[in-house]
């Protein structure tokens, strides 16, 4: 692509500014990205994109060129904007706040409409930095996970094509209404789930009732609050495959319901939880089948992880099938 000259001759002089402002301002912000599980991505304008920006008649002087450098912050829903403005303004000196949904945009039009924060490096005693880095514009963009993967896939297919077509604007904007569908589903998720019908389902039921038993427990204090799973599904599931491999597929949910409200019984009745520290809630479990708590149900096809904390806790000398962590 030919690009006219001065707007070569303009990018050529601040490029090595831009390396050092992509570098200081991805140093900052990509390990705080890791630390809070959100997607990072940092890029410096093209000249051929940036000639083309030029070239649309919407900025009067090259100081509004905002992104120069711009960078992409994921987030799973809009709920966490909040935290990542607030990182933004400590990092950084900001110039301009665009939120979500503040542009104007009729009610039947679908585009990007990600909150964008527009900021620059602040200078501060023992920033070994070109002043020059101090005065470059960069756009941070905050789209939800729906959104990026929206404008990602769009991109390249509606806006790098050799032509015009009406279709492709057409189809982006469905996509875009498809996103915004998903994103009003899960930022209203525990409401909707009140709405949607229940149909029937054993094992479903069955992980129901035993997540809420141990729940119970641990509310009422019979349970050590220290026990409490990452995930209540994931113990659900490993406890309904647990009764799975003693009962076969069909006996299953009533098992699980079996072994759980044995469980509870013995758990109330003669406590010894209520302190506990070490191990997990399924290693209970697991002592409780060891100790034959419910008549044929055996750890005998069922892997476990074989630990100290079996012995010691729950009495369980020997597990008949253990993990073997290769070693």
């Amino acid at each position: 692509m030919a690009i006219p000259s001065r707007t070569l001759n303009a990018f050529r002089r601040v490029e090595p500014i831009l390396e050092v402002v992509d570098r200081y301002v991805s140093s900052t912000l990509r390990p705080w990205c890791d630390g809070h599980g959100y997607p990072f991505k940092g890029r410096k304008k093209e000249i051929a994109s940036l000639s083309e920006k030029l070239e649309s008649g919407r900025y009067a002087r090259w100081s509004q060129v905002d992104d120069l450098y711009a960078c992409t912050i994921v987030v799973p829903t809009a709920t966490h904007e909040d935290r990542v403005l607030a990182f933004l303004g400590q990092a950084f000196q900001e110039v301009e706040l665009r939120k979500r949904n503040s542009t104007q945009k009729a009610s039947d039009v679908f585009r990007f409409d990600s909150t964008r924060f527009v900021g620059k490096i602040q200078h501060f005693p023992g920033l070994d930095l070109p002043e020059e880095a101090g005065q470059v514009q960069f756009e941070v963009q905050i789209p939800t996970a729906f959104e990026y993967a929206w404008a990602v896939v769009t991109h390249d297919l509606v806006y790098k094509t050799n032509d015009f077509d009406w279709r492709k604007q057409r189809l982006a904007a469905l996509l875009k209404a498809s996103v915004e569908q998903s994103e009003l589903l899960i930022s209203g998720f525990q409401a909707n789930v009140e709405v949607v019908p229940q149909s029937p389902h054993p094992e479903s039921d069955a992980k129901q009732k035993v997540v809420k038993v141990f729940r119970d427990l641990i509310d009422l204090g019979h349970i050590s609050k220290q026990m409490e799973p990452a995930s209540w599904s994931r113990f659900s599931d490993n406890f309904y495959a647990l009764t799975k491999s003693y009962s076969g597929f069909r006996a299953a949910p009533d098992k699980a319901v079996e072994l759980a409200t044995a469980i509870k019984s013995k758990i109330e009745e003669e406590g010894g939880y209520a302190d506990l520290m070490s191990g997990s809630l399924f290693q209970i479990v697991i002592g409780m089948v060891g100790a034959g708590i419910v008549p044929r149900a055996t750890l005998d096809s069922f892997t476990v992880i074989d630990s100290v904390e079996l012995r010691d806790f729950h009495n369980l000398e020997r597990v008949p099938k253990p993990f073997d962590f290769d070693s």
